[in-house]
């Protein structure tokens, strides 16, 4: 019984006579204060004391009990019984209490959670003798009146022995004058009562204490306990409580309280809401911590002030949770005239919403799914014991689908039950205390729709401060689990890339309802709460789907915690164990519970390999210059050869993104934020991590290399691949010519110079076979070629004819002054245009699209009025679509002309120089029109025959289509990316 083997219980038995206390207690008899032998002052008790109803120890108080128990006062009277304290000896001490300061009942169910005959096994007579036993020496609560852990904290000058606890001594010198006023418990302030009736407070030394006069006084409603309750109050505003008291059933209105009406959030003074008190999230978590038992307890601890974080950052979170509240019930005032309207016929979706009061937050949940989802959409609300206007809610929102619960059955009961009444192909399980954010439900909806593997989808959860509750989660191999980088920016990296998880939090949990039916929803072994959705996402995945943390579907979650901490504990505890024998054979495979494991852990994918994609740049198509290129092989090995990839830039943003990147890969970990700067302390961080380090475009090899050679140990395993997106010299080198350099260097010395820095790299890239056999010589390993992956764009059943389509189209980013693309601008602008303009049909005009680098003035060097300027397009098609002739006069280049395979693509002839087309291999006048690179009367005579002659346009757009068709073939693309990694 808690009691070290080695230190024998210290007794103070509450059923023996204690002739030295007695005969102190009633020195003022003077027979009593004669006395001086032990069996002299029993007599005199036995003969004398019970009549006159004293008490026979510290630990029993006669007067009490009488006028507590009217029948053991009748059977007094008639003489069937001597005293109170035979009758608590005999049979009292089963079920009733022998002072105003302990409660058997209550220490038996709250302190033990032991019957009576549980006790008796332990030679125990009942709760009161475990108590002075043991129970008060290790700091348990007596009763609602008598709380040890208050008692020490409130009186830290009183004297006891630290073995027996302060109750012991607290009740030998019960009616010492300066025990009078000590506070001994939340639920009554002796020392406020003393000020408050000072006639009580004249007579207190024959009371002994404010308690008991307060309990036994002969106008029970005549006094009120605290200043935090009045007893005409709390009578006139509840008469079933009034009933209640005039039939007998408790002495006043503040026993019904502290038995029901703090429970039940009653207000107990005009001046206390004790229900919106309750709520405020310093209460709750107060509770949860077990600093105050319960709402009223703290009110009266703090005098009506609402209880602060134990450090800093938990007061900041309170002050978040209360501001999100208050805005909750701002909200739900406007919305209450304006009602939400959820009827329909036929829902796309389901909604299974389990709600206990906290009426404002569940209206600003069911504001925000209507907001955010104009969809049809069936809203299930389990009321589950509410007793505020939730029990109304219909009025305020139509078309729900509600029902009713006589009490609180929970989450997992209520979501079951909500589950039976779905009809929609998906069910989204939705906290009530939540609020979503634009586009969450359209992002999961879409997902499940388009991804037949996934079965689950969970949100990334904000809390009240800002930060993230979880993006994702992980379980361990020992049961545990852990949310994925919790009180992170919600906008790092880390925590907006779509992955499959270990599990998501029922808060937003939406699933395929076909599969949430043939699970049986909600495991009730885990009922009341706590892995109740981490099993389930188990067994989702262990039918063959997976559950998807999408970083799209944000959801705002005030995370109310509820209930004392010790009591969550216990359950928690318990359904690790019982999570961990249903799942022992498929989570011990799982990895440790480690900081270190975190990166491997974060995905259930935990067998694909991992891809470290370095660019100068993030590989956005619109930069053009190779990084399309780069695009194209990113969505390769994230979505079709199911890799994990972390894209790493050399140069970073220099803003964060709005939101996620749209023409990145949603499952690839983009780095936006940090640079080549960041990357030794990066790679440090994740040792081991990564299988393949993909390094794009040569010239970041000598910028990497003194970098990879100091992490040599977190990259021990690592492949380095090099993709050498072009060979550099071939482009310098064709300017070199056309500028008639006649220092020209030999080509194998700049090919030498160019690949210098390269030795540590163990395959290579090139993007053409002839640039591969080029490279070859001068490189340290293997090259594979991988040139571009392109299908026929998809035309529609009635592409526009050439007699509709108008213009020539250029598209090419200009990223430097030295750009090819800009170089060939020039050419036309300042060589072809002012000398063989009469050439051009005169309705024809030059469309110039792409990225601009700042600080290139296209509009000041573009001087000739055919030109119009779009700059960057998000979307081509259109353009591919209205005009009729694509451009490409480009004099010097290197790898392959991307706008050429995508201009080719979507279906419109070409015409490009002969340098090109050398680099495609294409055949000059079937598949493209191609004058030579120095010839501007050529390419003005090419570009207005490939405009004017329909013949030729259709022959030109139907041969490049087939090449396309040929030579960039998905399949063989992703043979030859899958060659190179492995």
């Amino acid at each position: 019984m808690d009691q070290p083997a080695d230190q024998p219980a210290l007794k103070r038995a509450w059923w023996q006579f204690d002739a030295a206390w007695y005969r102190t207690r009633y020195a003022v008899i003077p027979a009593v204060a004669a006395l001086r032998d032990e069996a002299d002052i029993l007599a005199f008790y036995r003969e004398c004391g019970e009549m006159l109803g004293h008490s026979p120890n510290p630990f029993f108080d006669e007067e009490w009990y009488r006028q507590t128990y009217p029948d053991v006062e009748e059977a007094i009277q008639a003489q069937q019984i001597p005293s109170g304290f035979a009758h608590y000896r005999t049979e009292g001490f089963r079920d009733r209490d022998p002072n105003p300061f302990f409660d058997e009942s209550f220490y038996r169910d709250h302190q033990l959670g032991l019957s009576l005959e549980g006790l008796e096994q332990h030679g125990l007579r009942n709760g009161y003798d475990h108590f002075l036993s043991y129970g008060a020496g290790e700091g348990r609560d007596a009763s609602l009146f008598f709380s040890t852990k208050v008692f020490l904290a409130e009186n830290p000058d009183f004297l006891h022995d630290s073995r027996l606890g302060p109750f012991v001594a607290f009740m030998e010198n019960l009616h010492a004058p300066e025990n009078a006023a000590r506070r001994t418990s939340w639920f009554f302030d002796a020392a406020w009562y003393l000020r408050a009736y000072p006639a009580a407070a004249e007579r207190m030394h024959e009371w002994g204490h404010p308690l008991r006069h307060y309990l036994i006084n002969a106008t029970p409603a005549g006094f009120a306990p605290l200043p935090s309750f009045s007893e005409a109050f709390y009578t006139a505003s509840h008469p079933d409580v009034a009933a209640a008291v005039a039939a007998g059933d408790f002495r006043n209105g503040y026993a019904h309280f502290l038995r029901y009406g703090q429970q039940e959030a009653r207000r107990p003074h005009p001046r206390v809401d004790l229900a919106a008190y309750a709520q405020d999230p310093g209460v709750i978590a107060a509770l949860a911590q077990g600093r105050y038992p319960t709402p009223f307890a703290a009110h009266a601890a703090l005098s009506g002030k609402v209880p602060e974080g134990e450090k800093p950052a938990d007061t900041a979170e309170l002050s978040c949770r209360r501001a999100f509240r208050l805005l909750a019930e701002a909200r739900t005032s406007a919305l209450l005239a304006h009602p939400i309207d959820f009827s329909c016929d036929l829902p796309a979706l389901s909604v299974v919403m389990v709600v206990h009061n906290q009426f404002s937050f569940t209206m600003t949940a069911l504001s925000s799914l209507r907001a955010t989802y104009r969809g049809p959409v069936q809203v299930i609300v389990i009321d589950s014991g509410s007793r505020d206007e939730t029990t109304r809610i219909a009025r305020h929102v139509h078309g729900l689908d509600i029902i009713r619960m006589d009490e609180n059955i929970g989450f997992l009961a209520g979501s079951n039950a909500g589950l039976a009444r779905v009809v929609a192909p998906h069910v989204l399980f939705l906290n009530n205390d939540v609020e979503l954010l634009p586009g969450a439900i359209d992002a999961a909806l879409r997902r499940l729709r388009l991804e037949a593997r996934t079965g689950a989808v969970g949100a990334k959860l904000v809390r009240t401060t800002g930060r993230l509750q979880e993006a994702g989660s992980i379980i361990w191999n020992d049961g545990t689990t852990s949310g994925y980088l919790r009180d992170a920016s919600p906008s790092c990296p880390e925590a907006n890339y779509t992955r499959a998880v270990d599990f998501c939090s029922g808060a937003f949990l939406m699933v395929r309802t076909e599969l949430a039916k043939a699970l049986h929803g909600f495991d009730p072994h885990f009922s009341p709460a706590y892995y109740e959705d981490t099993d389930l996402c188990v067994r989702i995945r262990r039918q063959g789907f997976d559950v998807i943390y999408d970083p799209d579907v944000t959801v705002l979650h005030y995370e109310s915690g509820s209930g004392n901490q010790a009591d969550i504990d216990t359950i928690l505890g318990r359904n690790i164990g019982r999570f961990f024998h249903r799942h022992r054979d498929g989570i011990e495979a799982y990895y440790t519970r480690d900081n270190a494991n975190l990166l491997r852990a974060r995905t259930s994918d935990r067998q694909r390999r991992h891809i470290l994609f370095i660019e100068d740049y993030l590989p956005q198509p619109a930069i053009g210059a190779g990084f399309p290129r780069s695009n194209d092989i990113l969505h390769a090995m994230v979505e079709d050869l199911g890799l994990h990839v972390t894209v790493y830039p050399v140069f970073p943003p220099r803003e964060a993104p709005a939101g996620r990147y749209r023409d990145l890969p949603d499952r690839a970990e983009i780095m936006w934020d940090r640079g080549i700067a960041d990357l030794a302390s990066f790679l440090h961080a994740r040792p081991g991590y990564y299988d393949v380090l993909w390094i794009g475009r040569t010239h970041n090899a000598g910028r990497l290399r003194p970098i990879l050679a100091a992490c040599r140990a977190p990259l021990a395993d690592c492949r380095i691949i090099l993709d050498t997106e072009a060979v550099a010299t071939l482009r310098e080198r064709g300017r070199m010519q056309l500028e008639g350099r006649p220092d020209l260097p030999p080509l194998a010395d700049m090919l030498r110079h160019e690949f210098r820095a390269t030795d540590f790299v163990d395959r290579f890239v090139a993007v053409s076979p002839a640039e591969a056999e080029l490279i070859a010589p001068v490189v340290s390993g293997p090259v594979t070629i991988l040139g571009h992956v392109k299908s026929p764009h998809p035309q529609p059943r009635q592409p526009m004819p050439f007699a509709a389509r108008k213009h020539f189209l250029f598209v090419g980013a200009i990223q430097t002054p030295d750009s090819p693309n800009l170089d060939a601008l020039h050419w036309m602008n300042d060589q072809l245009l002012p000398n063989h303009d009469h050439l051009l049909p005169p309705e024809s005009r030059i469309t110039v699209a792409g990225h601009v680098a700042p600080g290139i003035d296209l509009q000041a060097i573009l001087t000739h009025p055919r030109f119009d300027l779009l700059g960057a397009v998000e979307d081509l098609a259109p353009l591919y679509a209205a005009h009729r002739v694509f451009i490409a006069p480009t004099r010097f280049a290197a790898g392959l002309p991307y706008k050429i395979h995508d201009a080719a693509a979507h279906g419109i002839p070409i015409v490009a120089t002969d340098l090109l087309s050398r680099q495609l291999g294409w055949h000059p006048g079937s598949d493209l029109a191609c004058p030579p690179a120095d010839h501007p009367e050529a390419f003005a005579n090419a570009m207005a025959r490939a405009y004017t002659d329909e013949t030729l346009w259709t022959t030109l757009r139907r041969n490049a289509i087939h090449r396309i068709f040929m030579e960039n073939r998905k399949t063989d693309y992703l043979r030859m990316l899958q060659s190179v990694i492995e």
